[in-house]
């Protein structure tokens, strides 16, 4: 059966991907951002539980952006700019993070969807258990 992850193991784990590609690429997100999403988003997807298929599959839009906000927010405070003093103030920092990664988070959802089909063709008769605990056994 090999390793299953708990929902939000993979969904932290797609975030580290996310983060790692941010720092390999830089603030361009080119390919090597698109690559570490992409990765994570395939790796997350295969070692999750098949309960959890439905909550990873989805996740690298929010995953991102929860990486991009706290990038910019990280760029804010090491140029020791103030906090964000106005939601513009936050879109001029936020989206060009987000309109930079669009076509990776589209990517990834499509990967992640590849695999949740491959994963429920190749193991559609196995047990959908959304716990670790082994089931108890009759005597």
């Amino acid at each position: 059966m090999g390793v299953q992850l708990p929902s939000l193991a993979a969904v932290a784990m797609l975030g580290v991907f996310a983060q790692t590609g941010i720092v390999a690429g830089g603030d361009d997100l080119g390919w090597a951002f698109g690559i570490w999403l992409v990765a994570g988003t395939i790796v997350a997807s295969a070692l999750v539980r098949r309960v959890g298929l439905w909550t990873v599959a989805p996740s690298p839009p929010l995953v991102f952006v929860a990486v991009a906000v706290g990038n910019a927010a990280w760029d804010r405070q090491s140029k020791r700019q103030a906090p964000w003093g106005s939601s513009r103030e936050f879109a001029a920092d936020a989206v060009p993070w987000l309109v930079g990664g669009f076509p990776w988070m589209a990517a990834a959802v499509g990967a992640a969807l590849v695999v949740v089909v491959v994963r429920l063709v190749t193991g559609g008769n196995g047990k959908c258990r959304s716990s670790s605990i082994a089931a108890a056994v009759d005597g």
